[in-house]
């Protein structure tokens, strides 16, 4: 191993706290859970709209105006209601984790809100994740209006070839009964006349049963391609139905995911920046303390702002004297040396020979040490 990849190595373990661990999680489960969110609203859409759409329109007007109102009111109240749900879940989640993740009494009304929120949430989401995976109906719909068509081109079309038998049985037996009326004008003793009539009578009977008997095929032809198509059809709601349950099962996971992600999200985020906090606190909080300390001093001193510049500043024994009577600071010389010493250095005050003047305004001087954090960050690090 060589220098430089061991540098590289050195500055990723170096950067393995829990900050550095947590940060890249922190920011992807609370951006997913704004995702959730919508996911949340784009599911509960399915159901609220069209319950809202049906009742607009049957008791206030119809059309266009009703789905513009119907889909103006659902995306508001879906939104108002994500705003409200994600306030509830963050404040539950502050309480619970700052009270080392226990559902304290004072916390139970929270919570109650929050699962009667995430439970209506819950409902809305998978009800409207179930309208949207139901397109059987249309599906089945649209499949029985093609059969209906191509049944009625097929009748068409069969028709048609009957029409060349038909057509012909009724010619025949329009001959057939010309003839029927010959035979029986015919005189008896004319027998061979007769004979010829009942041959040719007979003869289009035999055509006329041979053309039934090609009409009978074709309409037992049509019968088994009207079968196949409505077998075809229960097919094809079968596969409907299934697909159906498919994809509400695989919506139904979504929409779980998205309130379970909602939730993490804010959880985690919530769990992240009160243990970041806990962990910084002993390392930072005595940054802030020097800083109100230092506040306060230069209150005291500036008599809540009505000293002015070139005013002269109480002495340091003074000043040491009134800090060790009035307050709990340990080693109060110390404290006011190095306040003395860094408002000398920031400016605040001026020293000329052994005088010490005020040579910043009040709101200056609480300016300065409210910038003073970065230093004094620093400088409070190193000890």
């Amino acid at each position: 191993m060589d220098l430089n990849k061991y540098d590289k190595l050195r500055s990723k373990i170096n950067k393995k706290d829990f900050e550095n661990n947590n940060k890249g999680l922190d920011k992807w489960l609370f951006g997913s859970s704004f995702v959730g969110n919508f996911a949340s609203i784009f599911f509960s859409y399915f159901l609220v709209y069209p319950a809202l759409l049906k009742t607009i329109s049957i008791n206030l007007f119809s059309g266009t105006w009703a789905m513009i109102v119907a889909f103006l009111f659902t995306n508001i109240f879906l939104i108002i209601y994500e705003v409200v749900k994600r306030y509830l879940a963050k404040n539950f989640s502050s309480d619970y984790v700052a009270n080392r993740n226990m559902v304290k009494p004072a916390m139970v009304g929270w919570f109650v809100a929050l699962i009667t929120i995430l439970g209506l949430s819950f409902y809305l989401s998978l009800s409207g994740s179930k309208n949207l995976a139901t397109t059987s109906l249309f599906k089945n719909d649209v499949a029985q209006t093609e059969l209906t068509i191509v049944k009625d081109s097929l009748s068409s079309i069969y028709e048609n070839k009957k029409k060349i038998y038909t057509d012909d049985n009724e010619a025949l037996r329009s001959v057939n009964n010309n003839l029927r009326v010959k035979l029986a004008e015919t005189p008896l003793n004319y027998g061979y006349v007769r004979r010829d009539y009942q041959a040719s009578i007979d003869k289009n009977t035999k055509i006329i049963d041979v053309n039934q008997l090609e009409i009978n095929k074709l309409d037992e032809q049509l019968s088994a391609r009207v079968e196949e198509l409505k077998s075809n059809l229960n097919n094809t709601k079968v596969e409907n139905k299934n697909e159906d349950s498919k994809n509400i099962v695989l919506f139904i996971i979504i929409a779980i995911f998205a309130e379970i992600i909602i939730v993490t999200g804010v959880y985690f985020r919530e769990w992240y920046e009160y243990n970041l906090f806990i962990i910084n606190q002993q390392k930072f909080e005595k940054v802030y303390l020097k800083k109100d300390r230092y506040r306060s001093l230069i209150s005291f001193i500036y008599g809540e702002g009505k000293a002015a510049t070139g005013d002269k500043v109480m002495g340091g024994l003074e000043l040491k004297e009134l800090v060790r009577d009035k307050t709990t600071i340990q080693n109060p010389s110390r404290f006011v040396d190095d306040f003395l010493h860094d408002m000398d250095r920031l400016n605040v005050f001026s020293t000329v020979g052994k005088r010490r003047f005020i040579a910043a305004t009040y709101q200056e001087a609480l300016d300065v040490i409210d910038k003073f954090d970065d230093t004094l960050r620093i400088l409070e690090n190193m000890k």
